[in-house]
């Protein structure tokens, strides 16, 4: 979008931007739950995309969810800043299954 001159008399031409207007592009951050069926163990975890990170944990790249294959996830909270996603999943690491079923649950 091009400025656009105004001239008033006896003054310099006078520069108006107009507003820009687009969409912004914001990242987001997630924390997230996924359950097992199979070990009947929640696992507690932080990422950008929390699809991929679940393709990550079923496709056997992660240590402690590569033993099963029935990950699902049950429960997202999203944030835009990092240091508060990572505050609240170590907040949720801490929790004992009964806290956490409540908090799934809604």
């Amino acid at each position: 979008c091009r400025p656009v001159t105004a001239e008033v008399a006896g003054s310099s031409p006078v520069r108006i931007a107009k507003p820009h207007y687009f969409e912004a592009f914001f990242v987001m951050y997630y924390v997230y739950i996924l359950y097992s069926l199979k070990l009947d163990v929640y696992y507690k975890g932080f990422s950008e995309d929390v699809e991929k990170r679940l393709e990550y944990h079923l496709n056997s790249q992660h240590k402690f969810t590569s033993s099963v294959d029935d990950w699902e996830i049950v429960y997202t909270h999203s944030f835009e800043n990092k240091k508060e996603a990572l505050i609240e999943e170590k907040r949720l690491k801490k929790l004992n299954r009964r806290s956490l079923e409540k908090l799934i649950a809604g």
